[in-house]
């Protein structure tokens, strides 16, 4: 006989509109899946033209945040902001952000 253990679930916010009507749970190890994402391709940190846009993108991904202003303070830039969030990031955050960098340079090297 197995035993399931039950696993954590979160209410939205009392003023999110769907507060009544969905939640969110923590899927088991089994049930785990890969996020793709749709639209624009993820901006590379080794390309100065588009590095703040990396940086908030990171920032959107990895920081916890409820209102844009968790993200960054004001008039500060998006590279100053996800600078800041490096030195207190959990290890395990900062290995998917270098494994977002190198799936970049993996192509790279395919199409050398």
């Amino acid at each position: 006989m197995s035993v399931t253990k039950k696993r954590p679930r979160f209410e939205f916010l009392a003023s999110h509109p769907q507060h009544t009507t969905h939640l969110i749970k923590v899927r088991s190890p089994q049930q785990r899946l890969v996020v793709v994402p749709v639209g624009p391709s993820i901006p590379r940190r080794d390309k100065p033209e588009v590095y703040e846009r990396y940086c908030r993108c990171m920032l959107l991904f990895f920081k916890p945040w409820r209102i844009p202003s968790d993200l960054r303070k004001p008039s500060q830039s998006w590279s100053a902001a996800f600078e800041e969030f490096k030195a207190t990031c959990p290890d395990d955050k900062c290995h998917l952000m270098n494994n977002m960098q190198l799936h970049h340079e993996c192509r790279d090297s395919r199409d050398d």
